[in-house]
Order: structure tokens, then C-alpha cells, then sequence
């Protein structure tokens, strides 16, 4: 008997023991990077943008990055003294609340789809420039302005991916999925604010403008291609299930392997000063 609990303190020494999981963490990070093909140079360094979000250092490397910026200097501007920020947030969430009310008629009248796309567009400007013109003008609320970001924002996913699971082209089950997803990514997003006070405002080349564009570009196919029903397992799906499912499973991915990136890189820097 003592001989037993010796060899199972033995494994569970072995098991804690930090050298190994040192190793075990760097044979994961290899393997990362051996699936990322790091050694695939790709260059994103002309996409990436960098600024000043309050206290937060905000990075973009999406692939609207550079024009968004270009346009914010433009626009910002000329957007009327009397439209505060929260004016613009409002208008964002509008722009999502007519996409959903879009994709909930356009399944009985086609016409109704081209709400979708004039919504995302309305979305988008409300969404980018609400806190572009606090910084511009130097009228900035930061904790205000970070608290009412994030909490609108998940309440238009959850009213898109309703509009979407509520309209007929997409079982609401797999609406939600994707609303899980971008939810789980906006709160990857978040934690990193809190941790390294850092906003990644992409996932590599991809960010919340370049999931509008996918987005609309989702909407004309719906407006031209005829409902086609596959009966799986009794499950009767449409071809716009599949789409957002596999949408959803490639956010998945991006997440998980973001959450892998990231742990290590935050495993690192938590360890070079122990002794």
C-alpha cells in the first residue's frame, strides 16, 4: 500500500512539475505556429493600424483599417456640432434593428432584403464614428464610452442574429450560434483590454467592417438564390444554415487558436522575472 502511494505521489509530482510544463507550453506554441505557417510570410504590416483609444493602446490590422481611418478624417469633421456621440450610437443600433427587420420580411418578399445591407451600412457609421468624434473633438467619456461600446454592441448582435434566426433562411439555433461566437469574441477582446491594456480591434485580416461587407455580400446571394431545403437526419437545413454554421465554425477556430496565442504570449511574461 505504501509502495502505491508512493508511486502516485511520484506521477502527481511528475505532472506538476513546472519544467514540464514549461516544455509542454513551448511544444504547443511550436505547434501554433507550425499551423499559423508563420514561416508563410505574410505581410500585414501595411494594414496595421495603431492609435491612442483613451488610456488604450488600439491596434487594427483589418483589411478596411487604412480606409477607415482615411475616411474618419474626413467625415469627422463634417459631422454636424449639434450630433453628440450618443446620437451616434443610436443611430448605430437603429441600422442593426432595420438589417433585422430586413432579413425577417425579405423571406416573404425579396424586395424587403435590401433593408439588410442599408442597415449594415447605417450600423456602420453610427458604430465607427461614435467614438472617433469624442477623440476628435476631445470630448471623451472613457469609461462611459467603453461600458456603452461593448453593452450595445452585444445587444446588436443578439437583434441581427435574431433577425437572421427569426426570418426563415436560418433556424434560429444556428442564428444563435453565431451570436455565441462573436459574443465569445468580444469577451477575448475585452479580457485583453483588462490584462494589457491593449484593443484588438481585428482578428488578423478580419474585423467588424470586413463582417458587415460578409455580411451584405450574405444578403445579395440571399435575394438571388432560391431557398433550397436538405432534409439531414429528419433536420430539414437550408443552404443559408450551412453558410452560417460554417461561419460560425471558423470564428470558433480563430478563437481558439487567438486564445492559445495569447495564453502563451501572457504565460511568458508572467514567468521572466521568477527566479
Amino acid at each position: 500500500m505504501k509502495d502505491k502511494n508512493d508511486r502516485t505521489f511520484r506521477r502527481l509530482k511528475d505532472v506538476l512539475d513546472e519544467k514540464k510544463w514549461e516544455e509542454f507550453i513551448d511544444n504547443i506554441e511550436d505547434r501554433v505556429e507550425e499551423i499559423l505557417g508563420r514561416e508563410v510570410e505574410i505581410d500585414l504590416s501595411s494594414l496595421r493600424i495603431e492609435y491612442k483609444r483613451d488610456e488604450q493602446d488600439a491596434v487594427n490590422t483589418a483589411i478596411t483599417a487604412n480606409a477607415e481611418e482615411k475616411a474618419k478624417e474626413y467625415i469627422c469633421p463634417r459631422i454636424p456640432e449639434w450630433m453628440s456621440p450618443d446620437h451616434l450610437t443610436v443611430i448605430g443600433v437603429i441600422g442593426i434593428l432595420i438589417s433585422a427587420i430586413g432579413f425577417i420580411l425579405g423571406f416573404f418578399n425579396r424586395v424587403w432584403l435590401f433593408l439588410v445591407p442599408l442597415g449594415l451600412v447605417i450600423n456602420w457609421f453610427g458604430d465607427s464614428f461614435d467614438g472617433s468624434i469624442a477623440r476628435y473633438r476631445k470630448r471623451t467619456r472613457p469609461n462611459y464610452g467603453y461600458y456603452i461600446d461593448k453593452i450595445v454592441d452585444s445587444v446588436a448582435i443578439i437583434m441581427f442574429s435574431l433577425g437572421i434566426g427569426l426570418s426563415g433562411f436560418v433556424k434560429i439555433e444556428i442564428a444563435l450560434l453565431l451570436a455565441v461566437m462573436y459574443l465569445a469574441m468580444m469577451m477575448h477582446v475585452d479580457l485583453v483590454v483588462h490584462v494589457q491594456n491593449k484593443a484588438q480591434n481585428s482578428f488578423g485580416m478580419f474585423g467588424p467592417t470586413e463582417i458587415r461587407i460578409i455580411g451584405i455580400l450574405f444578403t445579395m446571394v440571399m435575394y438571388f438564390v432560391p431557398v433550397t431545403y436538405y432534409n439531414i437526419y429528419g433536420h430539414y437545413l437550408t443552404q443559408y444554415d450551412f453558410g452560417v454554421f460554417g461561419l460560425s465554425v471558423i470564428m470558433f477556430l480563430v478563437l481558439i487558436v487567438s486564445i492559445f496565442r495569447k495564453g502563451i504570449e501572457l504565460h511568458k511574461q508572467d514567468i521572466k522575472n521568477w527566479k
